[in-house]
């Protein structure tokens, strides 16, 4: 029964929530995007086997990580925090771009376009920036626990260490792309909201970036 003078407003208002649409599309692109990364690493034989598909399965299993700790807690940080907002968010895949993905890795390089967030609602300029910053901020703090832990576990001297700081390095290199002032990047959606916010946020994902590097070729 409805209560006279009380706005009823969608299921899941301000709780993290996926459709099975969603779940569906970040499944499909989780599972490209792993098998990309490991068609890149595939002739890294040895590191973790000498026995071939051995290796690769592993391959596989730290790709999926990959996956998960950089570009999907980058889309998941849109989508929380939209959601938070009390707006519509969901992410949706691309499907050329996935099959893009796919097909430049096989050339030992990854062009990765697998989807991004839709948002549907009232959303203030504010929020919007808002928004725009979690993506590129949940890299930045991956890319620090990654460093921290890489160095607990001996950096590029140990197998775990080496694995870390390439999740480290592709977290910050997420951050600083997703934060390029162009097109329907994060960068200039948080430009156009505030001119500090966005000096702030690319000063850290380059200090970052640069960070990574200088451990990664000590």
């Amino acid at each position: 029964m409805d209560t006279p003078g009380v706005r009823h407003i969608n299921p899941g208002f301000r709780k993290p929530k996926f459709s099975r649409i969603e779940i569906r599309d970040i499944s499909i692109a989780i599972l490209v995007l792993s098998v990309s990364f490991t068609l890149i690493y595939r002739n890294n034989n040895g590191f973790f086997s000498d026995d071939y598909v051995t290796n690769i399965l592993c391959w596989f299993g730290v790709s999926f990580i990959f996956v998960i700790t950089s570009f999907m807690m980058h889309e998941m940080g849109h989508k929380f925090t939209a959601q938070r907002f009390g707006a519509w968010s969901e992410f949706r895949m691309y499907p050329f771009g996935l099959m893009i993905c796919l097909i430049s890795s096989f050339f030992g390089f990854l062009f990765a376009m697998p989807g991004a967030v839709y948002i549907n609602g009232y959303i203030t300029e504010e929020q919007n920036g808002k928004i725009s910053v979690a993506g590129p901020a949940v890299n930045i703090v991956l890319c620090a626990i990654s460093l921290i832990l890489a160095m607990i576990f001996g950096g590029m001297y140990s197998k775990v260490g080496a694995i870390l700081l390439v999740l480290a390095y592709l977290n910050s290199f997420l951050a600083v792309f997703n934060m390029l002032p162009i097109g329907p990047l994060d960068g200039g959606k948080i430009l156009r909201w505030n001119g500090m916010v966005y000096g702030a946020m690319i000063a850290l994902s380059i200090a970052f970036l640069i960070i990574t590097r200088i451990v990664i070729n000590a």
